[in-house]
């Protein structure tokens, strides 16, 4: 049974045949998806989880296998949003044909002698909106796909995910019992990409929302001037940076670099219709967002894989800061090859590899690595060039299986 389950993978084991326990020690710590596979008795097919003995080993499986399957959903869950998304913004781009509400215009006319405000966190700003514009049918689905949005950015947290709700049932039993608390390999295994993707696609619908409420939806709305619209978008500006600054410590340019031109777009927004700031303020602001941008570029040459396609979004928002005009951003064929990739992963096509430190990521296409870019948990290589992986990346055969049952 000990050659079947692999012990002596994870245990250090006597050369003395003889002895009545073989096992002197622990090789290594557990390491995340080390093991193939959840393995039963080979003899009668039932679990070895009541087996002492085997504990450790098959306790590793069952959370390699808990997390493999939380990738699969997240990925099948966030490629429907991703599509519903673009279509929004193109129904956006659309010609408007829908009418102003008479009877609303009156109403908001009335209440027009004093600015409105958009200002406060950015589900208050949405809620000033869609209130405003609760008879325009142009505002209902996008509304409900930024719900499904949250719902889904709540699930990819890392506190939602298997492994975290094992770590704190394994912390608070650890101190019922005294013993100390501190597991420090949980970092490790958790999952990042899927809530860093739905973390800018939140901010992509929020500013979706926004330009189109100032280019159609205010007007529509209430027939009024634009002048008596006005913006506090400070909390926009600090949820990117805060995106910014997480994309930095896990080396990840491109989500680097999303936040950095949302938070331009942004401030291309407010700057004409600030609820709080002087001309003083406001030209200190488009001063920083033009560094901003300026920064943007320099990592979009530097990091040409990685970026690729983003330096045109940077030119189009350096427009919109000249030209004060704004536009719901159109995605680029690169970020549409990598939807397509998260999609064709449930048709057999692509394939999943494992990097250095066992975190999963996929290559699209034909499913063999072209280029390199680091790993957003640990900060490895991953990927490879000329259909060859980087050194420590290997196939996850497990997840292409996994994915390819879902294809069917």
């Amino acid at each position: 049974m000990d050659g079947h389950m692999d012990i002596a993978k994870y245990y250090t084991v006597s050369e003395d045949t003889g002895s009545e326990n073989p096992i002197i020690g622990l090789k290594s710590g557990s390491v995340p998806f080390s093991t193939s596979e959840l393995k039963n008795c080979p003899m009668c097919r039932s679990p070895l989880r009541n087996i002492n003995r085997y504990g450790r080993i098959v306790r590793r499986a069952w959370i390699d296998e808990a997390t493999k399957k939380f990738i699969v959903w997240a990925n099948a869950q966030f490629v429907p949003l991703a599509s519903r998304m673009e279509q929004a913004e193109a129904k956006f781009r659309e010609p408007v044909t829908e009418k102003p509400n008479p009877e609303l215009s009156f109403a908001l006319d009335r209440l027009s002698l004093k600015q409105i405000e958009v200002v406060g966190s950015r589900d208050q700003q949405i809620k000033i909106i869609l209130k405003a514009c609760n008879s325009i049918a142009r505002y209902k689905d996008i509304s409900r796909l930024r719900k499904d949005i949250k719902r889904f950015l709540k699930e990819v947290d890392e506190a939602e995910q298997p492994i975290s709700r094992i770590h704190d049932l394994v912390q608070d039993a650890r101190k019922h019992r005294g013993v100390n608390t501190e597991i420090i390999d949980l970092p490790s295994v958790l999952q990042v990409h899927n809530r860093l993707l739905t973390t800018v696609l939140l901010l992509r619908c929020d500013y979706a929302i926004l330009s189109d409420f100032v280019t159609h939806g205010y007007t529509m709305a209430s027939g009024g001037n634009l002048e008596n619209l006005c913006f506090n978008l400070a909390a926009n500006r600090k949820d990117c940076e805060n995106l910014m600054q997480e994309s930095r410590s896990r080396q990840q340019p491109a989500y680097e670099v999303e936040g950095l031109l949302y938070s331009a777009r942004f401030v291309a927004l407010e700057r004409s219709r600030s609820a709080s700031l002087s001309d003083a303020d406001t030209t200190a602001l488009v001063d920083s967002a033009r560094d901003q941008l300026h920064l943007a570029r320099t990592m979009c040459n530097t990091n040409p894989g990685q970026t690729a396609g983003m330096s045109e979004e940077v030119s189009a928002v350096e427009k919109m800061l000249r030209d004060s005009t704004f536009y719901a951003p159109v995605t680029n064929a690169e970020k549409a090859a990598v939807y397509a990739a998260m999609a064709q992963s449930f048709q057999g096509t692509g394939h999943w590899y494992y990097c250095a430190n066992g975190h999963p990521f996929t290559v699209g296409n034909c499913g063999m690595p072209m280029e390199t870019a680091t790993c957003p948990q640990c900060g490895a290589t991953v990927g490879g060039t000329h259909h060859q992986p980087a050194h420590g990346v290997r196939r996850a055969e497990d997840l292409d299986a996994e994915f390819g049952r879902r294809g069917r």
